[in-house]
This record gives C-alpha cells, sequence and structure tokens, in this order.
C-alpha cells in the first residue's frame, strides 16, 4: 500500500511538472530585434518601441523597469544604485492572449537620467546637449514549482535592452570629390564611424537650393533639381542613429554640365533632324544610314 501510495504522488508530481514546470524565458530587444536601443531629443515629446517575449509558462505579470544601474536585479524596487523608472507590467492574461509577446513603448522624457542631477546640481532634461547616458531596460516574471503553485523563483531577461540616450552631435564629415552631372551633382562624402547617413546640401548666394539625405553605405550622394553652367555650393552633414545632426562640413563647389550623347554631337557638328539630302547630313539619311552600317558590322562581328 505504502509503495502504490509513493507511486501515486511521484506520477502526480511528475503531470504537475509536465504541466507547470515548462522553463520560462523573457527576452526584450528592440524592434530591430538588437540588444540596444539609441533615443535622441527628437523623441523628447513621444515615445520609443521595443519587443518583449515571454516562452514557457509563467504565473506572473511580467514586469518592467528602467534603470541607471550596472544591471537587473529581481525587481525595480531591488535596484540598489542610480535612479530607476518603472513601466507598466504586461498582465500575465495578456503574455498568454499575444501568443506569448508583443511591443511595449516608453516614455523618452521619462527615462530615469531625468530625475538624476549632474556634477554641478543641475537636474539633466530631456533635449539637453552634450548628454550621453546608457541605461538598462529590465524584464522579469515569476515560474510554476513542480506541484503547480506560483513560485517565489524570478526569471529575468538573461540580456537586457541597453537604452542610449544621445545629444552628443556626431564629428563634421568630409567632402573628398564633386563631380559635374547633367542638372546635378556627385559627391563623395567621408563620414564619421558613428554616422548611419549623410546628407548634402547645394547651396547658391547662402541660399539652399537642393539637398538629398542617404545611408552612408549607399555610395556617392547625387544631389539633382540643379541648373547647368551654375555654380553651387556643397555642404555635408552626418547624422548618427539617435537623429543627431553634426556640423557643417567644408564647404566645396561643383557646376552641373550638360551630358552630350550621340544625337547632341550630331547636331552640334551640323547634322539636321529631319531631311535625307547631302547638305547637312540629313539625320535620316547619313544618320540612318550610320547606323545601319554600325548594326550590320556588329552583326558580322558577332557571326
Amino acid at each position: 500500500m505504502r509503495n502504490l501510495l509513493f507511486s501515486a504522488a511521484v506520477l502526480l508530481s511528475s503531470a504537475a511538472f509536465g504541466q507547470f514546470g515548462t522553463q520560462v524565458q523573457v527576452t526584450v530587444q528592440s524592434t530591430a530585434n538588437s540588444d540596444t536601443l539609441s533615443v535622441g531629443p527628437s523623441q523628447c515629446g513621444g515615445s520609443s518601441s521595443f519587443n518583449w517575449r515571454v516562452t514557457g509558462t509563467p504565473c506572473a505579470d511580467l514586469s518592467l523597469w528602467i534603470t541607471t544601474d550596472e544591471d537587473c536585479r529581481d525587481s525595480s524596487s531591488a535596484q540598489t544604485s542610480g535612479s530607476t523608472r518603472g513601466l507598466p507590467s504586461i498582465p500575465l492574461s495578456t503574455i498568454t492572449s499575444s501568443g506569448g509577446g508583443a511591443t511595449a513603448t516608453f516614455p523618452v522624457a521619462n527615462l530615469p537620467i531625468f530625475s538624476s542631477t549632474t556634477t554641478d546640481a543641475g537636474t539633466v532634461a530631456c533635449g539637453d546637449p552634450g548628454v550621453e547616458s546608457a541605461m538598462l531596460l529590465c524584464a522579469a516574471t515569476k515560474t510554476y514549482d513542480g506541484l503547480g503553485s506560483c513560485s517565489s523563483n524570478v526569471v529575468k531577461a538573461a540580456t537586457p535592452l541597453e537604452i542610449t540616450y544621445d545629444t552628443k552631435s556626431p564629428d563634421a564629415p568630409s567632402i573628398s570629390e564633386v563631380a559635374s552631372l547633367d542638372k546635378a551633382l556627385r559627391v563623395e562624402v567621408d563620414a564619421p564611424e558613428d554616422a548611419i547617413q549623410v546628407e548634402v546640401v547645394a547651396l547658391r548666394e547662402g541660399v539652399r537650393v537642393s539637398s538629398e539625405k542617404q545611408g552612408v553605405n549607399v555610395g556617392a550622394v547625387r544631389v539633382k533639381n540643379l541648373q547647368n553652367d551654375v555654380t553651387y555650393q556643397v555642404e555635408a552633414y552626418a547624422i548618427d542613429v539617435a537623429g543627431n545632426q553634426s556640423p557643417a562640413s567644408a564647404t566645396g563647389e561643383g557646376t552641373p554640365t550638360r551630358t552630350y550623347g550621340f544625337y547632341d554631337r550630331y547636331r552640334d557638328a551640323g547634322g539636321e533632324e529631319t531631311g535625307c539630302g547631302a547638305t547637312g547630313g540629313g539625320f535620316a539619311g547619313g544618320g540612318m544610314l550610320a547606323a545601319l552600317g554600325f548594326w550590320l558590322f556588329s552583326r558580322r562581328n558577332r557571326s
């Protein structure tokens, strides 16, 4: 009888473990599925998004908080240094109904660094220039024990989301080459390492005429909508991941020039647009014969 009871207990505990003992894992990442997220002054009036995910079978809400502490403790109240700001928890019912993951947001102006003080005893405000500070977005929940009871065991995100608030401008880029195009300029820009975009601006007598923005790895920047035979000044700016813009580069110069093709050179040499007379080497006569001869020559070389 004793062995029978023992066996029943083992079976019951095994069944409970199978139902409630599924390993729980917590993940918090940027919406680009990265462990880092940069925010800047342009977001001070709004929110920034992040992804959370809980796998397994948790038994408690997902607690979320942001701290300037060096690591994430078991809860917001357990953080021992720096400043901490709690975020709304994700209810257990939401974790279940969402399939274990979704996107949440936090107000940028409510980051914990804005409750800290600087070395001169002044309060740091969202948008203040020259600020660069790293924080951690932490997440934690609890798991069932083998008997189906919600235990005190806390499961935290193995890798917290590192949030960097940055209002430091990148260094100014440099312009290495300005080449003439038809109604445009092709500008080669050397950007600093922390830049993700460059913007090139064309000016005429100090007035902005046209500009183009693109990623740093795309290649030369083509500034369009310009006039041929007009000299423009060009300046370049670097933009980092937080949206901070650098000072202007040293100014370059360029003059768009009309690009001449076969027909333009033919007209400049005295060719006519229509007619088949000898005078002017009419396009329908001499031009078409020349094109026909080139086509026949090309076919003979390929055969």
